[in-house]
Formats: C-alpha cells, structure tokens, sequence
C-alpha cells in the first residue's frame, strides 16, 4: 500500500488556521463537525461524507475544500455509526462519527487512508488504531508475497519454505493482536469492525462478547441487528449445537431428510464435483467409511453442483457409495447461508441426534476422532 512519506501530523493545526472561522457558516443538524486540511488538493475534486450501512452507502455531505486544501463540513449523523471520506473506490478512508462532536482530519489527496491523521472522539481513534495494525499486516505480508515470487522464479526453494514460514506467522500474530484489540476494546464500535476480521469458528466467543458490549452503545440499531442475525446463524453450526434438519433431492430426483439418513456417528460432507480440494478429500472419506461402516458409520454428500450429471459422475468416479442430496443450486443453495458454508470441502461429524462433535476434520484428524469414537 502505498505511503504519502512526509506528510505530518502538524498538517492538523494548519487545518485550524485555515477553516477555525468557518464553522460559523456551518450548521449541522447533529453537532457534528469534521474539519481539516487535504494537502495537494488540484481543484475539482469530488470529494463525498457518506454513510456506511449494512446493505448501502449513502452520500450525507460534500466537503468543498478552499484553494489551500482547508474545509469544514456539517454532516447529519443522527447517531453513532461507520462514515468514510470518499474521492473514489480505490481513495476513501472509513471513520467512526457521532452526534454533537468535532472531527480534526488531515490526509494527503493522493492517499486518504496511508496519509490521514485525525484528533477527536476516541471511537474514531480507536478504529484509527486499528485501520494502522491492518495496514502493517498488507505491507508485510506483500512484501512477503513479492519475496516468495522472486525465490521461486529462482528456484531457491529453502527460501521460499522460510518465506513462507514466515507468512504463516505473521498471520498468527496478527491473529493474537485482533483478538487482543477485540478484547481490550469491546465496548468501542471499532471492536466490531475488528471481530469481522475473526473466524467465527475459532472465536465465536469474541463475537458474542462484542454484541454484548455494545448493546448498551447501539442496541436496536441496523448494526447491532445484524450481528446478532450472524450470531444466530453461527451458533446453530457450532461444536455441541444441534444441526437443523434439511430436506434436498437425492441424484435420482427424490426429497430426502438428512435426519432420516443419521448414523450413530454421520460425516455430513459439503463438497462439488468441480471442488478439486474436495475431489482430493474423497479417498481419505472412502477409506474411513469403509472401515467404520460397520461400527455405525455412514456418510451424506451435500453436493453445491449446478449440473446433475456432473455430480453423478463424479460420485461414480469417486466411488462415493453413501447418500448424496442437493438442490443444484451452486452457492445459492439454501445450505450456504443455513450453515455459513463459506468453501468446500466443509464437513460436520454429528452423533445420531444431529449433535455436531467436530467440524472439518480431513485425513488423519477424521480417523482418529472415528477410532476415538467407536474404537478401533
């Protein structure tokens, strides 16, 4: 990401001197004020306050800077919520604004995320402090990715294993700082921001937290709804969960329910025939059925395949001799959203109730949960 090198903090008091006399001719119906200073600014530009929703964008005000790159604008903001500054898809910076409150903002034309510096509430602050943690992440790991290239057009592959290795980590510690940010900062609006980063399977908890902790703050509005929908959905596809019961067709046009076909212990496979990861996946799923068939073991395809005599091929070729259902819909099966199917190969090990035991266990891990399970 690239960087404006030079622009400085002190850019924030230019910015008083050159619109301090200006807020009188300003009136927001909130209270709220952003005012600062856009270095570099040609004339001409369009430069927009817009509000950040769930399902839009809507524009709320214009900042017109004067022929020094000073502004003071008065947007409405009814109430605590995701803003951006707005020159183009690629040159936007997000903000967090509130009622009856004044944002300093300076930031360099040319890159209004790498330059922006701001003074005013916290919450904008602490999503600054964030924005600057991700923005360190893309530097380093491009860098990285740019390295790796390089070593492998140069065959140095004992390089590019130690690239790698490195890439692996810093997505590990950037995954402990989130959680940590997410942790020290629940009760601020950019912990929401921060948990979207997060997987909800491995921290569904810190989710919940911040729904919690922000009731107080947002409770009842569009944000704080649409958290807890998410929630709602990913609770009913963690581990101790029940899974709710489908009803699709099996490959020879007929509705089946999953339920119906529950083993004592059942691997319920999402998977494709165009899936190569999931085509890869099958024999190590073959191996297993066959050894724990016996035991009680049963296996059910959810196919996300559009075509159906591409699925039946591929469970022909694949050997694939469990139940199989789908609906043909691709990513628009009624599946997808219903178990927060995000990729495939995704699975989940379930006892003969629907209870979910594990989820996404391949090759060896699937084997041994089985032979934990129902003995060897």
């Amino acid at each position: 990401m690239k960087k404006i090198v030079g622009f400085i903090g002190s850019l924030l008091a230019v910015a008083i001197i050159f619109t301090g006399c200006d807020k009188e001719k300003v009136v927001s119906p909130s209270g709220t004020y952003i005012e600062g200073y856009i270095e570099g600014i040609q004339g001409g530009e369009l430069i927009l306050v817009q509000s950040l929703m769930s399902n839009s964008i809507e524009t709320v005000d214009t900042i017109i800077p004067d022929a020094d790159g000073g502004f003071t604008v008065g947007p409405n903001i009814p109430k605590i919520g995701f803003y951006r500054i707005f020159i183009n898809n690629n040159n936007f910076v997000n903000l967090i604004l509130e009622p009856n409150d004044t944002l300093l903002f300076s930031a360099n034309v040319e890159d209004l995320e790498g330059s922006y510096v701001i003074e005013g509430n916290e919450e904008a602050q602490k999503l600054k402090e964030l924005n600057d943690m991700l923005n360190a992440y893309v530097d380093k790991i491009d860098s990285l990715n740019n390295l790796v290239g390089i070593a492998k057009s140069q065959q140095y592959y004992n390089e590019v294993a130690f690239l790698m290795s490195a890439q692996e980590e810093l997505q590990i510690n950037t995954g402990k700082k989130m959680r940590a940010f997410v942790v020290g900062n629940s009760t601020y609006l950019a912990s929401l921001s921060a948990v979207q980063k997060l997987d909800p399977d491995g921290d569904f908890e810190l989710f919940v937290k911040v729904k919690d902790d922000l009731e107080p703050k947002i409770g009842g509005t569009e944000l704080h709804k649409g958290l807890s929908d998410q929630i709602a959905v990913w609770k009913k596809a963690q581990i101790g969960s029940e899974m709710l019961d489908i009803t699709l067709n099996n490959p020879e046009g007929e509705p089946i329910k999953l339920f119906e076909q529950l083993g004592e212990i059942t691997l319920v496979d999402f998977w494709a025939s165009w899936c190569r990861p999931c085509r890869g996946e099958n024999p190590n799923i073959v191996k297993a059925y066959e050894k724990y068939k016996s035991k009680g073991f049963t296996v059910v395809g959810v196919s996300l395949d559009e075509d159906a005599e591409l699925w039946k091929r591929a469970i022909k070729q694949d050997n694939l001799t469990w139940t199989h259902m789908s609906d043909l819909k691709l990513w628009n099966s009624a599946v997808v959203a219903q178990y927060n199917i995000s990729s495939v190969p995704a699975s989940f090990l379930v006892d003969k109730n629907g209870k979910i035991l594990a989820k996404n266990l391949r090759g060896a891990a699937l084997d041994l949960k089985l032979m934990q399970l129902l003995g060897e």
